[in-house]
C-alpha cells in the first residue's frame, strides 16, 4: 500500500495564531514540549524557497508567514534537541535563511513565545557581519 503525502501549506496568519493558541493552551495542560521557529531571508521568500521548508516540516508544523522576509514555525510536542534537528534541515534546504527556535515556558501565552522567536532571529540577524 502506497503511503499518501500530505502536502504541506502556508497558513494565514491569524489562522496560525488562533491554532498556536491552542497548541500552548494544550502544552500547558498537558506538560507537552512546544518550539516556534522564526526563519528570515532578508531579500524575501520567493516561492520555490518556501515549498522547499514546507516539504522540511511535519503535516503536524504549523507554518505562516507574516512578512516577505519571515516565516513563523510552530513545532507541537517538539523538544529542543529535535527543534535544533528541525533548524539544521531547514538551513539546508534554504542555506541563506537565518533560524532561531524558541521553546514554550509554563505561563508563556502563544504572543510570547512567537514574539521570542522573531526578537532571537531579528538579533541574529543584526549581528551578522554583512548585515547593514
Amino acid at each position: 500500500m502506497a503511503i499518501k503525502r500530505i502536502r504541506k501549506e502556508l497558513q494565514t496568519f491569524e489562522v496560525f495564531e488562533k491554532t498556536l493558541r491552542k497548541e500552548v493552551s494544550v502544552s500547558a495542560e498537558f506538560d507537552l514540549p512546544l518550539a516556534a521557529l522564526a526563519l528570515v531571508l532578508e531579500d524575501g521568500w520567493q516561492e520555490e524557497d518556501v515549498r522547499r521548508a514546507l516539504d522540511t516540516l511535519r503535516a503536524v508544523d504549523l507554518v505562516a508567514q507574516p512578512a516577505a522576509e519571515e516565516l513563523l514555525v510552530a513545532l507541537p510536542n517538539t523538544m529542543l534537541a529535535d527543534a535544533r534537528v528541525v533548524e539544521q534541515r531547514l538551513r539546508e534546504a534554504i542555506p541563506k535563511a537565518t533560524a532561531r527556535v524558541a521553546l514554550f515556558r509554563r505561563g508563556d501565552t502563544a504572543e510570547d513565545l512567537r514574539e521570542r522567536a522573531q526578537k532571537a532571529v531579528s538579533r541574529r540577524v543584526s549581528e551578522r557581519p554583512d548585515a547593514t
